[in-house]
């Protein structure tokens, strides 16, 4: 047995729950919690949450592209004489399906720095208390955005998820592409 392949995938398996199982719970448990509570309540709780969730979603990107890549090289198919063997090219259907998880990756982390460094400061920011009506109306309109935006790109998120724990899924049988 290969301690390598099995620590890894171990990892790799875990860390695709945490990120998967959280971004239901967010989505499926957490927002129908705050719509039933009321507003400044459910900012506190959702600010509380989500900063704790993004650690996980942050450490579990990068648990699961370093531990992917481990996949790869403790089977041999990357590393060695050539960067890339045979399997893993864009001719094989292995290959293609892990491209096809490299790009979804890629895609979740740019949604999550959009999230993180982008839309989440607009909602944490806040007013002084000498600021105009005019200024307030505007804070409230950028902090209304910023939640829809957060909201589909979470819901993004999910779905790219998924489809990357079925195209994960379908390397055992030599990929789907």
């Amino acid at each position: 047995m290969d301690w390598g392949i099995l620590i890894t995938s171990f990892i790799h398996d875990v860390s695709i729950a945490v990120y998967v199982g959280g971004a239901i719970a967010m989505e499926f448990i957490l927002a129908p919690a705050q719509a039933a509570i009321p507003p400044a309540q459910a900012q506190v709780m959702g600010e509380k949450t989500s900063d704790r969730f993004l650690i996980l979603v942050w450490v579990s990107l990068v648990l699961i592209f370093v531990t992917g890549v481990l996949r790869l090289y403790f089977r041999g198919l990357i590393g060695g004489d050539t960067w890339l063997v045979p399997p893993l090219t864009w001719d094989y259907s292995y290959g293609r399906t892990v491209l096809a998880l490299l790009v979804v990756w890629l895609i979740l982390v740019i949604n999550g720095g959009l999230i993180t460094l982008v839309f989440r400061p607009t909602l944490k920011g806040k007013l002084g208390s000498g600021s105009s009506q005019n200024l307030a109306t505007q804070n409230i309109d950028a902090k209304m955005r910023a939640a829809t935006w957060i909201q589909h790109l979470s819901r993004v998120d999910l779905v790219l998820a998924i489809i990357a724990v079925l195209l994960g899924a379908s390397l055992l049988r030599g990929g789907m592409l």
